[in-house]
């Protein structure tokens, strides 16, 4: 039986299709929330170093990891929102790089806390974003994106943070530290 994989190079624009995928790509922004509720008590029992210091200085400690995902679910994201539903083919600035200086010095639980409530808001915000918005174009880094492409990114880039953090902290080989 020969299979035409092309048929799947392009995802289907019908709108039972594209209900699915909003409605998957929402589950799965959630996904942060849970994922740091479950990291919780695993990075509550961690030595401060472990949480507070990087492996290099251009790294991010894990506090600041968390931080900055809040930072871009309070203001990055919802900024791209507001102009791909406002504008007609708007450029979507890059999410900065930066660092969150105090975040080594703030509570862990706070952080984490923070992480799960800037989440909240921005599904909140994609949620209230029309079907029929979903499907308009913007360029974000000489690429043309729509929100199920914008959600997709955010979810990725989630993934990544949370295991960069996690193999690095593998990695550190705390069980024998003292």
């Amino acid at each position: 039986m020969t299979v035409n994989l092309d048929q799947y190079r392009d995802a289907p624009l019908d709108p039972a299709t594209l209900a699915a995928r909003r409605e998957a790509l929402i589950d799965q922004l959630g996904w942060l929330s849970a994922e740091g509720k479950a990291l919780a008590p695993m990075l509550a029992v961690l030595p401060a170093w472990a949480l507070d210091q990087a492996p290099l200085p251009d790294d991010r400690t894990a506090k600041e990891t968390l931080a900055y995902l809040a930072l871009l679910d309070r203001e990055v994201y919802p900024r791209w929102l507001e102009q791909l539903v406002a504008d007609k083919h708007p450029t979507l600035a890059e999410a900065g790089n930066e660092k969150d200086a105090e975040a080594n010095n703030r509570d862990l639980g706070d952080l984490l806390g923070e992480v799960r409530e800037a989440r909240k808001s921005l599904i909140g915000i994609v949620e209230a974003v029309p079907e029929s918005e979903w499907t308009r174009k913007a360029m974000l880094a000489d690429d043309e994106v729509d929100l199920f492409a914008l959600a997709l990114r955010i979810v990725r880039h989630d993934a990544d943070c949370l295991r960069n953090l996690a193999y690095r902290l593998h990695e550190a080989n705390l069980t024998d530290r003292p």
